[in-house]
């Protein structure tokens, strides 16, 4: 009798603990609630971010881009595309089978956070299926006809998709690090998914002096909304899906502290007090890292002490508001 009911006891225990990862083709599935998954374009045999040899030479470098798939009780939403996969030429069944058998007979739709290639990248694999539907932020992808038309809809800022069963996804824009970055809530669960909008943990690129001023007024933007006593969002328990999620390095997860971190950041840049060090980017303009607490801010040195002298001297003419 004794041995039943251990059995039971580690049963009921083992019910609750989350699934192992799972990998299929070149993805890895990570589920991080009931509903909720995270799919990275990384595998055993080609993990996420930077593999070095026991000199510390760099062997390879995935910069592994997330997917994440919330199923709801009528509907499944997939944010963001990832990478184009070429390096296992099974991508696209695998892509299709990891959404297909979780989202089962619900009707499917796909939206993506800005129009960077890393996060539009598996967009052939759904752009002639007939079962995908499209829920695309219009500002963003004005002047982007890559969606097929017949069927595309296109959202505003604060749109909202029910996916049914107490799955609501509520959207709002942080730009900066594109013109019109759109980033997703799963109302009353106290996760946002931000593609690549506040940074995944290594440092949100802006790419040149206009990209931080909007930054800076996406930011104050983003705390009003989660401060919003009507958007049900509790800051200490909030959990950031970035779009990068290898990025976090050290960071055990973005939490709502990341934020309010970035808002500390931006004044510190203002005051010409951030901490510092050089970067190296593709783009030469991204040379710095600033970095307060949680948050990095991968910008330009000249730049940023130009905006700190024009705040000094009460030169700084930028418009601050949405």
């Amino acid at each position: 009798m004794k041995k039943i009911l251990l059995l039971m006891l580690f049963l009921s225990m083992s019910s609750s603990l989350p699934a192992q990862s799972v990998q299929m083709g070149p993805y890895t599935v990570h589920v991080l609630d009931d509903g909720v998954y995270r799919i990275e374009d990384a595998n055993d045999a080609n993990p996420a971010g930077i593999v070095t040899d026991d000199a510390g030479n760099v062997v390879r470098m995935n910069n592994s881009s997330d997917m994440y798939l919330v199923v709801g009780g009528e509907k499944a939403l997939l944010i963001d595309l990832s990478n184009a996969v070429d390096w296992d030429d099974t991508a696209t069944e695998s892509l299709r089978s990891i959404v297909y058998e979780r989202a089962g007979t619900r009707k499917f739709f796909i939206t993506v956070t800005h129009r960077h290639g890393d996060h539009l990248g598996m967009l052939p694999a759904f752009r002639d299926d007939s079962r995908a539907n499209f829920w695309i932020p219009a500002t963003e992808f004005r002047g982007m006809d890559i969606f097929p038309k017949d069927r595309t809809k296109f959202f505003t800022e604060n749109a909202s998709i029910d996916l049914g069963g107490g799955f609501v996804i509520d959207s709002t824009e942080v730009p900066g690090h594109t013109d019109h970055s759109t980033i997703l809530f799963l109302r009353g669960k106290n996760l946002v998914f931000t593609g690549d909008a506040i940074g995944s943990g290594s440092g949100v690129w802006l790419f040149n002096k206009e990209s931080f001023f909007k930054y800076r007024d996406g930011i104050e933007h983003l705390i009003a909304y989660i401060e919003n006593p009507s958007n049900r969002i509790d800051p200490e328990k909030l959990e950031i899906q970035g779009g990068h999620a290898w990025q976090r390095g050290e960071l055990e997860k973005l939490t709502g502290r990341y934020v309010y971190d970035m808002r500390t950041l931006i004044e510190r840049i203002g005051q010409g007090t951030a901490e510092s060090e050089p970067m190296s980017a593709p783009m030469s303009f991204l040379d710095t890292n600033f970095k307060f607490g949680t948050a990095t801010i991968t910008w330009n040195k000249k730049a940023a002490e130009e905006y700190a002298e024009s705040v000094r001297d009460g030169s700084d003419s930028s418009v601050t508001g949405r």
